[in-house]
């Protein structure tokens, strides 16, 4: 197979070169490549070495693994690596890594698509699989806006220093459209000049769990009891990356829109979503109770649950007793409708009272605020 390269608007994808042997052991370096990806660890120059002129020539030479330096088509900055391989009999696995400077720029997305593309044309493939980790929730998200369908998890899949992982396996076939797949869109920036509402970040875990362990919060939220830097670890890298990879919540912190300060949360969960209805929750950290963050929030991403994911209606459960939450419903503008008896339970397993609030569209409208 003879090596060739692709133009993708601001990138540009060619075979390795030995040239790129520095580039390549700086950017395999980074502990998120080594974390996810089969590259050694520790990286060293001869792998580095190895990789340029021998293994990625060699996969081009006897056919079964076509493989490109990702460069900025202006700067000519590595910026990642893609590459198919295990080609044979119609078929390929996608693989790739993205330089810590290219991350969040959507450049391995274009690049991946264009490299799909590219097999499904030139190569003649009917299926172009991928595979991650369990947990490797920007692979997926990639893999996702590409167009691939996430098939389901295989259990002990991967071999990662020399011990196994779960992995999720995914699938593109010829003729499917490389299109976002995505149950949600990226996690939005929402602010009304007071408040941000925005997408967790690793580094929100410590004030995560000192806002989750206050009695308070305890007392209305059914979170561990005691509430441990692990329990929001697991909340940030677990619940709310896997709620947003499969639709069923978008999940946002909520911050100081002037110094950044986390100061809140904000959930809208969307088991209803396919009938046209989701329902937000929040929690206000102890540092900033009474300045209106729970209700302003609310606010913001009712509206993007109506604008965003075409929802009718937004609802809020307060328990009866909890007049603090009621009164940032209210503010916030949703309407009171009335009591849902037993509809929640307590962390004890009994029945609470909850009061039903709802931010609906204007009917006939295609936009619009609570009413």
């Amino acid at each position: 197979m003879e090596p060739v390269e692709i133009s993708a608007g601001r990138l540009h994808l060619r075979p390795w070169s030995p040239y790129d042997e520095d580039a390549v052991l700086a950017a395999c370096q980074d502990a998120e490549i080594q974390r996810w990806t089969t590259v050694p660890s520790p990286y060293t120059r001869e792998h580095a070495h190895a990789w340029v002129t021998t293994v990625a020539p060699a996969g081009w030479a006897d056919g079964t693994r076509a493989s490109w330096a990702v460069l900025d088509a202006t700067t000519g900055a590595l910026l990642g690596y893609v590459g198919l391989h295990a080609i044979q009999d119609g078929a390929a696995e996608v693989g790739y890594w993205c330089a810590a400077e290219g991350r969040g720029t959507g450049v391995m997305t274009e690049a991946v698509g264009a490299v799909c593309r590219w097999g499904f044309a030139v190569l003649d493939l009917e299926l172009i699989e991928w595979t991650a980790a369990v947990g490797n929730w920007g692979s997926r998200a990639v893999a996702e806006k590409c167009g691939f369908r996430v098939d389901g998890l295989r259990r002990r899949r991967l071999l990662h220093h020399g011990s196994r992982r779960d992995a999720w396996v995914g699938s593109l076939l010829r003729g499917e459209p490389v299109a976002d797949r995505r149950a949600l869109p990226a996690p939005p920036v929402l602010t009304d000049g007071v408040v941000t509402l925005r997408g967790w970040r690793p580094e929100d875990a410590a004030d995560t769990a000192r806002a989750c362990g206050d009695p308070l919060t305890a007392r209305w939220l059914p979170v561990p009891v005691p509430y441990t830097l692990a329990d929001a670890r697991s909340y940030l890298e677990q619940f709310v990356s896997g709620a947003w990879a499969d639709g069923t919540s978008a999940e946002l912190a909520v911050t100081d829109a002037a110094t950044g300060e986390l100061i809140g949360a904000l959930g809208l969960k969307l088991h209803g979503r396919d009938r046209g209805y989701g329902e937000v929750g929040y929690w206000t950290a102890p540092w900033a109770r009474g300045r209106g963050v729970a209700g302003r929030g609310a606010g913001l991403l009712a509206q993007w649950g109506l604008d965003v994911l075409g929802l009718a209606r937004v609802e809020l459960l307060a328990d009866v007793d909890n007049l603090g939450s009621q009164r940032a419903a209210e503010k916030a503008g949703f309407v009171r409708e009335g009591v849902a008896r037993q509809s929640r339970r307590n962390r004890d397993g009994t029945a609470r009272d909850m009061v039903l609030f709802s931010w609906t569209r204007p009917v006939g409208s295609a936009a619009g605020g609570p009413r």
